[in-house]
Order: C-alpha cells, then structure tokens, then sequence
C-alpha cells in the first residue's frame, strides 16, 4: 500500500478542539488519559475577586482579559474532555510557540500519544486508531507501526494533522471568540484545585458556559465547563509559561514513514 501523509490524520479531535475551549464543559465522564488527573475540584470560598482587581471589570470585560492572558503564554498544558457525535473525546498535552509537545488523547476505543521534539514529530496509536486511519490499507498499516512510533520528519507545527494540538499558536487561533448575542454575568466566589477564582457566567440558549478566572496574579482562565447544548465538556489549564520536557522515543521503537513516504509510489 501507498502510505500517505494523511494515514496521519486526527480528525477525531479537531472539530471537538476546536469549537470546545470556549464553549467547551460539563464532563460527562471522569475517564482519564495516560495519566491525566480527573478534573480540578471547585470549592466554595469568600471574595477574591480584588486581589487582580477585577472587581471594577464587567463579567464580559474579564472574560475577554481570561482569553487575552491565555494567549500570551509560552506555553501551557491543556486537559480536555468533551462528547463529540456521542463518544467521549479525551485530549491532554502540553505544547509551546517553539513546537515541543508532547500529549495523548482518545475518541472511544481509539487512543493515540503524540511528541514533538528537536523538530521532528511522533505519533504512537493503539490498532484500533490505526485501522480506522488506514481503511482499506488498514492491515498494511497495522504491519508497519503496529506497537511502534510513527516518525515524520519535521516540526509537529508544520504538520497540518498535528498542529491544531500540538503547536500553541494554531491551537490558541483556533480559539472561538465570545458570541455577542450571549449574556455574560459573574457568579459566586470559588476555588479551582485551591486557587482563589472568578466565576463567569455566559449563556446562549440552551448552553451554559462558567469560565473559572485566577483572581490573584494573571487572570488566567483555570477552567471551562460547558452544560447543556449539544456538546457538553470541560478543559482545564495549567503550567503556563513553563517549559515543555518533550523527549523523543528510542529509535528502536519508531517508524520513519519518510522512507514509505517519497512520491507516494512506495508499498508496504
């Protein structure tokens, strides 16, 4: 079989990813994924809205300074789930504006882990993944890569299949502005895994958003649920500005597809 770039495709989060982090929430499972920790906890707690000042600012105004300080960072870890065409959609990974990356994510039985590292990508899947991937080249698929990473020569940024979660700044463009003909307003005073937040309130319809906002230091936006609607989620984030330890895989257990790759003539 001709193996092709788009064997690599990851469409099994993108619409999901994309449309998720501002009206992203409400999770309707408490699955993990390689290790991610279930969603941060939110606890009542007093006022704590004054020590960033945002008390003097409308619930819309903050929502727009959460979204503006999400996207200055350097880098951050996202935590993300949602249901998507019925299935639970799962996606944690740490990315930066340099392209090292390095997450997991899962859409029902499909499950696939990704790296960027010292401008090379990687993508290892379990075969049910690998044969939805393939289709009809499924079972040639599965014999190249069955158990290994899938190395493709370059900057997970540059990798259109990869970069919507992976590289920080197509992740954060494909972040949705906020719908003005939904209404904003605050909620009570809490916490998000012990951090003092604001609670922002925005509603559309049947679809509920509550954005979490840091209330002391940068107005981070800590936490995002979304209930109601059609695709009911939550994503979280954390680490911010902090360095991404990406690392790659020995080359005992990789793949290069390159070398299957070329004019796409090559079988396997």
């Amino acid at each position: 079989m001709a193996v092709k770039r788009n064997v690599v495709a990851v469409s099994l989060v993108g619409a999901a990813v994309a449309g998720g982090l501002v009206g992203c929430g409400g999770d309707t499972s408490n699955g993990t994924v390689f290790g991610t920790k279930p969603k941060p906890s939110v606890s009542a707690s007093g006022s704590t809205a004054g020590a960033t000042g945002l008390d003097a600012f409308t619930a819309k105004e903050i929502s727009d300074r959460a979204k503006d300080a999400l996207k200055s960072v350097s880098s951050v870890k996202v935590d993300f789930a949602a249901v998507d065409r019925g299935k639970a959609v799962q996606l944690k990974a740490a990315m930066s504006r340099s392209g090292e990356c390095a997450g997991a994510m899962s859409q029902g039985k499909e499950t696939m882990q990704f790296i960027g590292a010292d401008h090379v990508s990687y993508m290892k899947a379990n075969d049910a993944f690998w044969k939805d991937a393939g289709g009809k080249n499924a079972d040639g698929l599965l014999e190249l890569v069955h158990g290994k990473w899938m190395k493709v020569p370059g900057d997970a940024a540059k990798d259109k299949d990869l970069a919507s979660f992976c590289d920080l700044d197509t992740f954060l463009k494909e972040l949705s502005s906020d719908d003005d003909a939904a209404t904003f307003s605050k909620g009570r005073p809490t916490t998000v895994d012990g951090q003092p937040v604001v609670t922002i309130i925005q509603k559309k319809s049947a679809t509920t958003t509550t954005i979490y906002v840091a209330s002391v230091g940068t107005p981070y936006p800590l936490k995002i649920t979304n209930e109601g609607g059609s695709g009911p989620g939550h994503a979280t984030f954390a680490d911010f500005d902090k360095p991404v330890k990406a690392v790659a895989p020995p080359a005992s257990e990789t793949v290069d597809v390159s070398k299957f790759m070329g004019d796409g003539s090559k079988s396997v």
